[in-house]
């Protein structure tokens, strides 16, 4: 709004003036249907007995024209002030409308601003980001040169260090070569010193090996004759031995066939024959026995058929104990014994 007054002075002057008009004469106010009151005259009246009709009728008829004139005056008045009332009103409209044109003028003009400073501001930020952009990429390749200069640069110097560490690797391999070659030598004519003392040795050895081997055939000529001589006697001891073990069995054989005639014959004689049974009859006896012939256990493993005359048989074995057996290392033979009773026998 004061843009639009410092643009336009004159016109708001203008308005200014029949804003001010307006509010004195609403302020003030005018009573057109108020009749006019008689305006006092400064004339001192004069009364006097004797009036004059016609003078008094002339006066009142100028009088009257006088009112009328005034109220014409009046009416006339009131119809031009109404007038510029309404052409006050008129033009205040047609201000405010030509205000209000020019206000959405300028708030039209302010956007259409607004927008090609918002434009211009776009402008100016696409423009600043463009050069952004521009200076990002230039100082991004600026850097990435750089960096391509260090890489570069470190390459060089990788390169130089490489070669450096190449031609100190090849000076001490050289040197290395010279020492392994001074070491080779050094080696070859300690070799050929160690083949010389090996060769000595070796004919040492050889000679050693020999009075050994001479020594050994001695020793063994010496063994072969005593392991004949052992294993004749060895051939000697085991026919002895044999000799023995079978004159040994044989003697155990007859002690033990002795013994187990006696047992037979010892069951045989305790047992009780049956009435009408036993005839013919005979069955295979398991006997367990103890140290002195004592009966531990009777069983039959072969029965008879008849098992009268197998518990007879199994009686007459406790019966006989104690059973006759021998006192010596045979014993063991008869600690679990089996034999045929057959007292038909």
């Amino acid at each position: 709004m004061l843009q639009i007054i410092r643009e336009n002075p004159k016109a708001a002057l203008a308005a200014l003036l029949m804003h001010l008009l307006i509010v004195l004469f609403l302020i003030v106010g005018v009573d057109w249907l108020e009749t006019p009151k008689p305006v006092a005259s400064g004339v001192e009246v004069v009364q006097a007995r004797v009036v004059d009709q016609a003078l008094v009728t002339a006066e009142v008829e100028k009088l009257k024209q006088a009112e009328q004139a005034r109220e014409a005056a009046a009416a006339e008045l009131r119809e031009q002030e109404q007038l510029q009332l309404d052409e006050i009103k008129r033009q205040q409209l047609a201000e405010q409308q030509r205000l209000a044109a020019l206000a959405q003028q300028r708030l039209l003009e302010e956007q259409q601003a607004a927008e090609r400073e918002q434009a211009e501001q776009k402008r100016e930020e696409a423009e600043k980001a463009a050069l952004a952009v521009e200076e990002a990429k230039r100082k991004a390749e600026e850097e990435k040169q750089r960096k391509a200069e260090a890489v570069r640069k470190a390459e060089e110097e990788k390169q130089r260090k490489a070669e450096a560490a190449r031609k100190a690797e090849e000076e001490k391999q050289r040197k290395a070569e010279a020492a392994r070659k001074a070491e080779e030598e050094k080696q070859r004519k300690a070799e050929a010193a160690r083949k010389a003392e090996e060769e000595k040795q070796r004919k040492a050895e050889a000679a050693r090996k020999a009075e050994e081997e001479k020594q050994r055939k001695a020793e063994a000529a010496r063994k072969a004759e005593e392991e004949k001589k052992h294993k004749a006697e060895e051939a000697r001891k085991a026919r002895e031995a044999e000799l023995e073990a079978a004159m040994n069995a044989e003697h155990n054989a007859r002690v033990t066939d002795r013994y187990m005639l006696q047992i037979q014959r010892k069951v045989i004689t305790n047992w009780v024959r049956l009435e009408g049974s036993g005839e013919g009859l005979k069955c295979r006896l398991r006997v367990r026995l103890a140290k002195g012939g004592n009966v531990l256990a009777v069983s039959v493993i072969e029965s008879s058929g008849s098992g009268a005359f197998d518990r007879s048989a199994e009686a007459a074995v406790y019966k006989a104990d104690p059973l006759p057996v021998p006192e010596d290392g045979l014993f063991e033979q008869f600690r679990d014994i089996i034999f045929v009773f057959d007292p038909n026998r």
